[in-house]
């Protein structure tokens, strides 16, 4: 089945209906404020019907969300751009940005693509993201093993770590406090700055 018939259908247990908790309990609290620097650009690839990115762009962000579907713009583009945003129909794996962005958010992207793609998912950070900017995952499904299959396919910061390379250091790898409801496997917060 392809993303296109998943949301035609309904069939998206992902979906939790509004941002990702953490995030949400993140922004509330001051966190990946934009306007305690000059950092306004966020990417959210794989962004789905775009909470997390609608979230960002309403704590300040410059959001440009990218998803395959079509069918998710008439709803996500008008809501986006309202908010000095923008949403793009396109291959987020093969997204090359004219300029670089301060921040990259990954919820469910990363675990939705096939794991022999995770090394362009890493291309993708490493193109859209400048020296000094923060890449942040919410990473779950953690302890799944690969032999289950997905998606979600199972993973962790360590996996993720290694598909961005050693231009990134980890800063943050912790569980969340505010886990979304419904899924039987962990949740952890990860962030990541772009050392070189």
């Amino acid at each position: 089945m392809t993303w296109t018939e998943r949301y035609a259908t309904g069939d998206t247990p992902w979906d939790l209906g509004g941002p990702h908790p953490e995030l949400a309990r993140r922004l509330a609290a001051g966190e990946l404020d934009p306007r305690r620097s000059f950092a306004r650009r966020a990417l959210v690839a794989g962004c789905g019907r775009g909470y997390d990115a609608v979230a960002l762009a309403r704590a300040g962000w410059q959001v440009t969300a990218i998803d395959g579907v079509a069918d998710l713009e008439p709803v996500l583009a008008p809501q986006l751009r309202s908010l000095g945003s923008e949403f793009l129909v396109a291959d987020a794996l093969a997204y090359a940005p004219e300029q670089p962005f301060d921040l990259v958010f990954d919820h469910t992207f990363f675990c939705a693509i096939d794991v022999a793609q995770r090394a362009a998912h890493g291309e993708l950070t490493r193109r859209a993201l400048r020296v000094g900017g923060l890449c942040v995952a919410l990473v779950f499904p953690v302890g799944k093993p690969h032999s289950e299959g997905g998606p979600p396919f199972g993973f962790d910061a360590r996996e993720f770590s290694r598909a961005l390379g050693a231009d990134f250091e980890l800063l943050q790898d912790e569980p969340v406090t505010a886990p979304a409801p419904g899924r039987p496997w962990p949740e952890r917060w990860a962030v990541w700055r772009r050392a070189r």
